[in-house]
């Protein structure tokens, strides 16, 4: 059925749902009988309008040219390529599918693959075929009173008002209101994302004590592990799992845990009882084959990582840092032909995300192997260069460090002096190795050449001697030159240890060290900068959903490309 034009509402203001007399849905689906069933299924419910079509392009229009408060459509479409998943990713990326919309997929199976990529893009259900009308009826009705209720929360996001967002998810949950333990849900993950850790862990436990959700006591641990309380993350974690033995996120976020504590086989058998408990989980695939990688166990690693390639290349849930360590191995084996392999698809994510940075970085390290392993030795060293010359910046990270030090060894394993900058393992040690836990993951993925891991101990050695001197300065009645060295150190090194060390020693000693204006400015952007959230291991791409979280709509979205 054809409707008149109109333009859909922005994303920035999201309405509330209208009745269902008065709703209009669309309909995808490439097979014409389940359309038509669809449809008339849906007019049965009483919606006057339904509007079909058989192509995701075609879908994609008419989302663009009328507003539809219903959008039901099909996982696969082989004729017209696409899925209903890609559809939904490419209508929250754009703003095109306002908040009120109700999107449910239809699909022959209901794989743990699926749903979890359906709940990375917050999908507002998913039904799996056959299925009854009233089911149908049920899951539509039950969506759109969860949109009413936790409308306002969303209103306050999308219009970047994160503070108006918690003060109503902390009214509803004192009122027990509509959806209260979902608004108080959606409250806490503002304020994790906020860096308010304390307010966010008090919320989850008081969700967690008024009703004993797996997830609410989860909420609690991930609050204690960002604000660095890791062995009272411990604590909680594993007494969530004697409550909730069979909770796979809480086995992820507990591998997190002992793996910053630098309890690597600990957190290997965490990750691994994760995987036996959703053995098609594609995510916990890949962060049990990294973390093998970079514990040393490269031939588990190479196992896992190409299983995970196996189950779902062209999934959303893919990341292509399994990409770069497979063409990392492929390297150190000699081998080619799979490298050119994995160079090519790490080429072809980057052209459909140009702007992506971490993409950016795997396709110039690999593309610097490439060249050394095809004679061309200047291209590799610049390409090399380049990648060095980033070890300062801000949005170099953990990860970063490990996947550079780890082509480095490669190269260095096999003779090939590409470095630049000689002292740029030095640079990495000094940011890095901010803990013994993370000085021996350094030293893990620089384990192919030993000369770099004796200059990364060096380092470690260099700052935990810097800043336990200082410490002592300070304690000792020192306070002022202490901090003033803590100061020039973590500018110098940009480690977080010296960075929150200094920030430390300025707030227990403030009125004695009477820091300038210019001090404190500069102290303040290094900790936004160079943090300590900058030199956690992060397995995995950090931009995806956390275990245990949930979408906040525009908190989520990332920014358009300038």
């Amino acid at each position: 059925m054809n409707r008149p034009l109109a333009p859909p509402p922005p994303a920035s203001a999201p309405n509330r749902p209208r009745a269902l007399h008065q709703s209009a849905a669309l309909v995808v689906d490439g097979n014409p009988s389940t359309r038509m069933t669809l449809a008339g299924q849906l007019r049965g419910m009483g919606l006057q309008s339904v509007s079909q079509t058989s192509r995701i392009s075609e879908a994609r229009r008419e989302l663009e040219r009328n507003p539809f408060d219903v959008v039901i459509c099909g996982d696969q479409f082989p004729k017209g390529g696409g899925s209903g998943q890609e559809l939904l990713d490419d209508l929250r990326r754009s703003g095109l599918l306002p908040y009120a919309t109700v999107f449910i997929l239809l699909t022959d199976e209901a794989t743990y693959l699926k749903v979890s990529e359906a709940a990375e893009s917050s999908v507002d259900s998913y039904i799996v075929r056959p299925y009854s009308a009233g089911s149908l009826y049920d899951r539509i009705e039950q969506a759109r009173l969860r949109k009413a209720a936790l409308l306002p929360i969303y209103q306050a996001l999308e219009a970047q008002q994160p503070e108006e967002a918690v003060r109503l998810a902390h009214e509803r949950v004192a009122a027990r209101g509509p959806q209260w333990q979902q608004a108080g849900r959606l409250g806490a993950e503002v304020l994790l994302r906020l860096e308010r850790m304390d307010e966010a862990r008090a919320l989850f436990q008081l969700l967690w004590d008024a009703d004993p959700k797996p997830w609410a006591l989860l909420g609690v641990a991930r609050a204690q592990l960002d604000a660095g309380a890791t062995h009272a993350a411990l604590q909680t974690l594993k007494a969530l799992i004697e409550a909730a033995p069979d909770y796979p996120e809480a086995y992820d976020v507990l591998g997190r845990a002992q793996l910053e504590l630098g309890q690597f086989q600990e957190a290997l058998s965490t990750l691994h009882k994760a995987l036996t408990l959703t053995p098609m989980a594609i995510g916990r695939q890949q962060r049990l084959g990294m973390l093998a990688f970079f514990c040393g166990d490269r031939e588990r690693a190479f196992e896992l990582l190409e299983r995970s390639t196996y189950l779902g290349l062209d999934s959303k849930m893919f990341d292509s840092e399994c990409l770069l360590l497979l063409a990392l191995s492929a390297y150190a084996h000699q081998q080619p032909a799979q490298l050119e392999r994995h160079q090519a698809e790490l080429r072809k994510r980057l052209r459909a995300t140009p702007h992506d940075l971490r993409l950016q970085r795997c396709t110039d390290l690999i593309a610097a192997l490439s060249h050394d392993q095809q004679g061309q030795v200047d291209k590799a060293r610049n390409l090399i260069a380049q990648a060095c010359q980033q070890i300062d910046a801000p949005t170099f990270d953990m990860e970063a460090a490990c996947n550079l030090l780890c082509a480095l060894a490669y190269l260095g394993q096999r003779q090939r002096d590409l470095l630049p900058d000689p002292k740029a393992i030095d640079r990495m040690g000094r940011r890095f190795a901010t803990s013994k836990a993370m000085g021996d993951l350094l030293a893990n993925a620089a384990s192919a050449h030993p000369p770099f891991v004796e200059r990364l101990q060096q380092a470690q050695d260099h700052m935990v001697e810097l800043i336990e001197r200082t410490l002592k300065a300070a304690n000792g009645g020192e306070p002022k030159t202490a901090f003033a060295e803590l100061l020039r150190t973590a500018q110098g090194s940009l480690n977080a240890r010296a960075v929150e060390t200094a920030w430390l020693v300025l707030q227990r000693y403030g009125s004695d060290i009477a820091a300038s204006d210019s001090q404190r400015t500069q102290l303040a952007q290094l900790r936004a900068d160079y943090g300590t959230a900058r030199s956690k291991p992060a397995l995995g791409d950090p931009r995806l959903r956390p275990a245990g979280g949930v979408n906040l709509g525009a908190m989520d979205r990332p920014p358009a490309p300038e």
